[in-house]
């Protein structure tokens, strides 16, 4: 568990939005029940699903104007989105520590699996892809994780790139030579509304018609990454170390 002042924190300072107006989006998240209260002042705590609501509902909000106060409306259209594969069908994480989420997860489920996965310390390659060679310890692996968000329209992506760097020394013409050997890793996974959410929110577009919208001219692409994730992961890996 880790405190809300500090996920709040971490948030505002990666995000670069005031921190009074990430403190405000909390407490919406939390009267409208989309993040649970344990304790209060000093001993509040937050679990890895509440910051994973927190990162959702900053991003997902316009951060200026009387929108802040929709910030429940923003986060429930991004977090209930579901994985989903080309064909439709609901689609299951490749990641091996998040396998467990299942077909069709949510969002906001997948960025909380995310947050613990990175507290637990499960950063190795072989760790998080299958087929990947055993890890050593001079190996080393890097990952990269983006999260796409499209407006206005509901959508989303989060890309996983991961690398391994293993090193072996070899004898070439009589002189030792280290090699390295680089491996990659690409998962995307895509998220889209359910049937019932999605006409729901065309329901708040201009009508051409009888059951005719006219979709926005104007979109964007919200994205954030591991240097948001990594920081909130480790103020839960560090709560578990005191």
């Amino acid at each position: 568990m880790a405190s809300p002042s500090t996920i709040i924190d971490v948030v505002s300072d990666r995000f670069g939005v005031a921190r009074a107006t990430v403190a405000m989006q909390d407490r919406m998240l939390v009267t409208s029940g989309h993040r649970q209260i344990t304790g209060r002042g000093r001993s509040a705590r937050s679990s890895p699903a509440d910051a994973a609501a927190l990162i959702l509902a900053v991003a997902a909000t316009p951060l200026s104007g009387p929108s802040v106060k929709e910030t429940a409306t923003y986060y429930e259209r991004y977090a209930d989105l579901v994985a989903t594969e080309e064909s439709g069908h609901p689609a299951s994480f490749e990641i091996k520590p998040l396998v467990h989420l299942g077909a069709g997860h949510t969002l906001h489920d997948a960025l909380a699996a995310i947050i613990a996965m990175l507290a637990g310390g499960n950063e190795r390659a072989s760790h998080l892809i299958e087929g990947l060679p055993e890890d050593e310890p001079e190996d080393e692996t890097s990952i990269a994780i983006l999260v796409e968000l499209e407006m206005p329209t509901p959508m989303a992506r989060i890309h996983f790139q991961i690398e391994q760097r293993k090193f072996q020394w070899v004898t070439l013409d009589g002189k030792p030579h280290q090699l390295e050997f680089l491996r990659k890793a690409v998962s995307q996974m895509t998220y889209i509304s359910r049937p019932e959410a999605l006409e729901k929110y065309l329901e708040t577009l201009p009508k051409l018609g009888v059951g005719l919208w006219r979709p926005s001219d104007l979109t964007q692409t919200r994205k954030f990454t591991h240097e948001t994730l990594r920081p909130v992961a480790d103020l839960f890996r560090f709560e578990k170390m005191k």
